[in-house]
């Protein structure tokens, strides 16, 4: 995107924020300003940061003398600190940020021997109701709600009620009935050999005593994400399940999280594995006469935010995501958390403005988003957050601005994620010099990427229609990428957003935006597009939005329907089968138009390639429709006659060959999932089993496209992901012996077999899938991201796991003499490759130093004939 421009065009309405800075006279006085009344949720810009990773404001408290502070590792203490975010809130409060989302500051283990890790990111509590040294004390942490209050924003605190940390497991097979069997402590040689705050401390099945108290559910590592009992009542890895129907946890909890409500001010609780607890106790902790509601209310606190989280997605055009979001908000007669992240429409965006998918899919999703929830404005919605890849990881940055203006533009609370406005790929990397994989820092207010959300949240504040507007939409498109249009109107006032999500121009025409006709429609933000847009003497607008284009117009009296003069404009017409016809050879189209007339034939919305034709004298025409490449598609097509602007209606159709030109069957050895030299092990969590082992693959090709199946030892989906496999990450890079390319594999320490070079690469798991080509590739970065994705297909029975590459979405016109070389290995959930080492672990490889290739199984496929 090469433009970028603001323009506040309107004041913000008084009585926006409910609450403002407290004066100086307050600020300044000994006692500190930590109880202030509830925002207005909907109004606020959060920010989510890991204590741990985001600044190191005091020094003195990262080593704690055990072995568990060192930035080089990933998975020790890192230094950041409470005082470190006080001396970053003036940095936070000039990008637009109103409200900061903490981790978990309380106590937590500091090493965990299954997973080799420390408790950094604070998820991991041996006491809830204490400050871990590592973060500093109750004090800073009063010191940070004060300083915030003082600024006018709000402190959010991440808690949990699901686990304590990693202190016992089951060795062997689980007895529901005799839990005691095969029951094994984690650390009883450590010096956190148990949680110390009582009764959380109660960790021994085979205490007695302990096991009276049934403080826990005692119950080995959760398998079977489908099955609500397992989901509610075994560990999540080796977390220890809180066994929250005993009333004596559930008033326990209460009184630690009404503690920090009290002591340091906390304005809203963000909830983690909210969908792992059963609703009754959600009803109880928070709505009983005292549970946190009651007290946060009797503090001044009158809308006590508490949004939950459960990693929830819905099919394109399903709701089923939703659906299990709106169970955990309860009923008018018995409600649980009062919001929840808004996971489903997380994905949506990744697949959509990420992955190049059909816009009506996003536009379908955030209708069901308004249309299901009570109150979608105090739903948070985010791109980014700190248990998924970035958006940059996976997807390019014409898209991630997209995005971005997308999450200021909808109904919802936007959330920003560390380091999402410096542009950071990695999930986990430090902001602070010195800090985890990060040596110079990343605090630029002068990066685009910061100035961006900085320019989105100024319009956002300026323009309540965008907080609070009732959402409709204009325009989108069904087969593929290309424009979404929205109208956000609040009483006589509306704000439109056009964005075209696709790589190529696409037309916007005649659409009905209910403004001023015949003047010009200004601009509050616009990216990669010249303004004003002129609007016609009918109130209708049409205009080429440029590639990965964004317009949000300044706010305008909406003109109601009907109030300007309307006639059917006229149409170029088609001659054509009933729309939805499935066709597997080329067809030929025909109508009818002005004599003598220019026309362009447009596929998909994509004017840049659109086909010039003519009518004959009479003004007819007839032109020939290609199908040639592999598979089933979905397709539209319209006829445009820009001189006399007509356009036709859209002709739907599918494209379907299923005779490919090449055909390329190859096998690979069973139980060769070893690494190169045959001493790999697989992580030792239960479910990683033979889904990295290659059996066999098949290549279909024909005109642009290509279809690989790969037949695996086993295809399991326990996790519930959405691509329909888990337990595997595929890295597939392919030589289209078309291009220069690279021999080096990113990120995995390996290279391409033979003399092969690569210049096309895909990674796909269960939650990802994402192309990128060699521009800016190097061993230790992956390159430059192309925001398009193939299709995938898994099937469990069939072992089998396929693949739809559309080549003219990324260039490739022809397969033949191309090489596809398959990697297998595992990613991490922050999309990272999963480490190695001489030892397993639970989560990482074993077998080989930490250095070694990240290739588990490899299978070369020449895409030739036999």
């Amino acid at each position: 995107m090469n433009k970028l421009l603001l323009n506040v065009a309107v004041t913000a309405l008084a009585g926006l924020a409910s609450v403002v800075a407290a004066d100086d006279k307050t600020c300044r006085a000994d006692e500190l300003l930590l109880q202030v009344p509830s925002p207005n949720w909907q109004d606020q810009v959060i920010y989510m940061l890991f204590i741990d990773r985001f600044q190191d404001g005091d020094p003195s408290n990262n080593d704690q003398g055990h072995g568990e502070h060192d930035p080089a590792s990933g998975a020790h203490f890192s230094g950041g600190d409470l005082k470190g975010i006080v001396d970053r809130l003036d940095y936070l409060k000039s990008l637009g940020v109103t409200a900061i989302w903490v981790t978990p500051p309380v106590a937590n283990q500091w090493w965990s021997t299954p997973y080799q890790a420390t408790g950094w990111h604070g998820y991991w509590a041996i006491n809830f109701r204490e400050i871990d040294p590592h973060f500093g004390t109750l004090e800073d942490y009063q010191r940070l709600s004060h300083e915030l209050h003082c600024r006018g924003m709000f402190l959010i605190q991440d808690i949990v009620a699901n686990h304590t940390a990693n202190f016992y497991t089951y060795d062997g097979g689980y007895d529901p009935t005799d839990t005691a069997k095969n029951f094994r402590l984690l650390e009883p040689s450590s010096h956190q050999p148990a949680p110390t705050q009582p009764p959380f401390h109660m960790i021994d099945r085979l205490n007695p005593e302990h096991a009276s108290a049934s403080i826990y559910h005692w119950t080995p590592t959760l398998q079977d994400f489908a099955d609500r009992h397992q989901e509610t009542h075994y560990m999540l890895g080796q977390l220890a399940d809180l066994n929250t129907e005993n009333p004596v946890v559930v008033a326990e909890l209460k009184d630690t999280y009404k503690h920090w409500i009290s002591e340091a001010g906390v304005d809203a609780f963000r909830i983690d594995t909210v969908s792992l607890v059963e609703h009754e106790f959600w009803h109880r902790f928070l709505h009983d006469g005292d549970g946190i509601y009651a007290h946060a209310q009797g503090l001044g606190k009158r809308h006590f935010l508490t949004f939950g989280e459960s990693v929830s997605y819905s099919e394109p055009f399903g709701d089923g995501g939703e659906q299990k979001l709106k169970g955990y908000l309860g009923s008018k007669e018995k409600p649980y958390v009062n919001s929840m992240l808004n996971y489903p429409l997380y994905f949506e965006v990744n697949r959509v403005i990420g992955r190049g998918q059909a816009t009506s899919q996003l536009a379908f999703r955030l209708e069901r988003f308004m249309a299901l929830f009570d109150d979608p404005f105090n739903m948070p919605n985010f791109i980014d957050n700190h248990d998924t890849p970035r958006f940059l990881a996976t997807g390019n940055t014409a898209a991630f601005e997209q995005a971005l203006a997308l999450l200021f533009t909808i109904p919802g609370i936007p959330i920003i994620y560390q380091g999402t406005e410096q542009a950071l790929k990695e999930t986990r990397m430090a902001m602070f010099a010195g800090g985890h994989n990060n040596q110079r820092g990343s605090f630029d207010s002068d990066s685009r990427p910061y100035q961006l959300i900085q320019s989105l949240a100024a319009v956002r504040r300026s323009n309540p229609i965008l907080s609070r507007g009732d959402l409709s939409f204009i325009a989108s498109d069904s087969a593929g990428p290309g424009i979404l249009a929205y109208q956000r109107t609040l009483g006589k006032q509306s704000v439109t957003v056009l964005m075209n999500t696709a790589d190529h121009a696409v037309l916007a025409h005649r659409l009905h935006l209910g403004a001023p006709p015949g003047g010009k429609l200004d601009a509050a933000f616009t990216s990669n597009i010249d303004t004003p847009l002129a609007v016609g003497t009918d109130g209708q607008l049409t205009a080429t939005l440029p590639a990965r284009s964004v317009f949000i117009s300044a706010p305008y009296e909406a003109t109601p329907a009907g109030s300007t003069a309307s006639h059917p404009h006229p149409k170029v017409a088609i001659a054509a089968p009933p729309s939805g016809t499935a066709f597997s050879e080329t067809f030929q189209l025909s109508g009818h138009a002005a004599a003598a007339s220019r026309l362009l034939l447009i596929r998909n919305g994509n004017i840049d390639a659109a086909r010039p034709f003519q009518t004959d004298a009479d003004g007819n025409w007839a032109i020939e429709v290609p199908v040639v490449d592999f598979g089933r598609t979905e397709n539209h097509l319209q006829v445009y006659d820009a001189e006399n602007d007509r356009l036709s209606d859209r002709f739907f159709y599918v494209s379907e060959v299923t005779q490919p030109t090449l055909e390329r069957v190859v096998s690979d050895p069973i139980g060769d999932d070893v690494g190169p030299e045959g001493r790999y092990t697989k992580p030792l969590q239960p479910l990683s089993r033979t889904q990295k082992d290659i059996l066999g693959a098949r290549v279909r090709t024909a005109g642009k496209n290509l279809e690989l199946t790969l037949t695996m030892g086993e295809v399991s989906n326990s996790w519930l992901p959405m691509n329909g496999f888990d337990n595997v990450v595929f890295s597939i890079f392919i030589d289209t012996d078309a291009r220069a390319g690279l021999s080096t594999l990113p990120k995995l320490n390996a290279s391409m077999p033979a003399t092969l070079r690569w210049d096309l690469a895909h990674v796909a798991s269960g939650w990802a899938s994402y192309l990128y080509d060699t521009t800016n590739a190097a061993a230790g970065e992956q390159g430059d991201k192309l925001g398009v994705s193939p299709r995938i297909t898994a099937d469990a029975e069939a072992r089998a796991v396929t693949f739809l590459y559309e080549g003219e979405r990324f260039g490739v016109e022809d397969w033949q003499g191309a090489n596809l070389y398959v990697t297998t290995w595992e990613h991490n959930p922050e999309g990272e490759y999963t480490d190695i080492n001489e030892t397993p672990s639970d989560w990482s490889f074993g077998g080989a130093p930490p250095m070694s290739p990240k290739v588990l199984d490899d299978l070369l496929i020449a895409v030739q004939r036999d």
